[in-house]
């Protein structure tokens, strides 16, 4: 099963801010929690709730220049997701949907204040395929796509919607270890469509280069008590330079992060789980110095 997403972009000339892109909350790329990628059976469903708060106290520009006099923003984004498993030719496959709805809160960058932003993200619609599943090692094929109808407003420097199109293209697996440990790693490229009108009045292009991600993620079950789970895991960005009418902005996609999560079935079919992540370096974007998940899940 797939995890939340983060994609914020400020649009800024030297330190003057024109506007800010934000999609629901984590990743630039495609963050996976520690099992995402282990399918349910064939006619299963899952209906997943996430809440996210995150802090940000510090912009590096691309060019390494870091803004931390009055440089600040906050975030708190709730996803409601959809997951159905099917059987098509002998593969599982799990068409689903997120819907991302949030806001960003008491931004600055520089003593520029940036106007808060509230709304409906825009959805993404994904469908994994497991190319391998067994009860050892599976690995899936998941493409995503990102479908620009969320809340946006060009004359806004926070915006919860991108107004673009977006498409990512995830590889990765599982391996079970043995004595309760497994690990996860995959790997994603995301393209991005152009924003026309990031300046307001269609006036404004904002282009922006692929984004790569990588993560890893090593888990624990204890096998005297399975509906506990402990991970950790990194997970490492880089790419995504954006121009601003062919003239680099000073924002690209360049993050290496840590992970920690806890999860527990607190009934046989309803799972708890808490994530806790913070950003190790970051260049071309806001620092995470704190982003805490809470996603509740129901599987029927």
């Amino acid at each position: 099963m797939i995890s939340t997403t983060r994609q914020y972009n400020v649009i800024s000339t030297g330190i003057s801010v024109c506007t800010l892109c934000f999609i629901t909350t984590s990743t630039y790329a495609v963050d996976l929690n520690s099992q995402d990628l282990i399918p349910a059976p064939a006619g299963t469903n899952a209906v997943l709730g996430y809440m996210t708060y995150a802090t940000r106290d510090s912009f590096a520009t691309s060019n390494g220049t870091q803004i931390k006099n009055n440089t600040e923003l906050k975030s708190l984004v709730g996803i409601f997701r959809y997951v159905h498993y099917m059987d098509i030719g002998g593969y599982i496959v799990a068409p689903q949907v997120l819907l991302p709805y949030g806001g960003l809160y008491d931004g600055s960058l520089n003593n520029t204040h940036l106007d808060s932003g509230t709304g409906a993200g825009d959805p993404i619609f994904a469908a994994p395929v497991w190319l391998i599943n067994t009860s050892k090692t599976n690995f899936a094929v998941v493409p995503y796509l990102y479908v620009p109808v969320g809340a946006y407003d060009a004359g806004r420097t926070l915006n919860v919607g991108e107004n673009r199109w977006k498409f990512n293209l995830q590889l990765g697996g599982t391996q079970q270890l043995g004595s309760g440990f497994s690990t996860q790693i995959s790997a994603d490229v995301m393209w991005y469509g152009d924003n026309k009108d990031a300046t307001g009045n269609d006036v404004g292009l904002l282009e922006q280069d692929h984004t790569y991600q990588f993560q890893g993620w090593l888990t624990y079950t204890p096998p005297l008590d399975k509906t506990w789970t402990l991970a950790a895991g990194y997970s490492k960005y880089w790419g995504g330079k954006q121009t601003l009418d062919g003239i680099e902005n000073g924002q690209m996609t360049k993050v290496d992060q840590i992970r920690l999560e806890l999860s527990k079935f607190v009934a046989p079919t309803i799972q708890l789980q808490g994530q806790l992540q913070r950003d190790l370096k970051a260049e071309g974007a806001f620092k995470e110095d704190l982003r805490a998940t809470l996603r509740l899940m129901k599987v029927f």
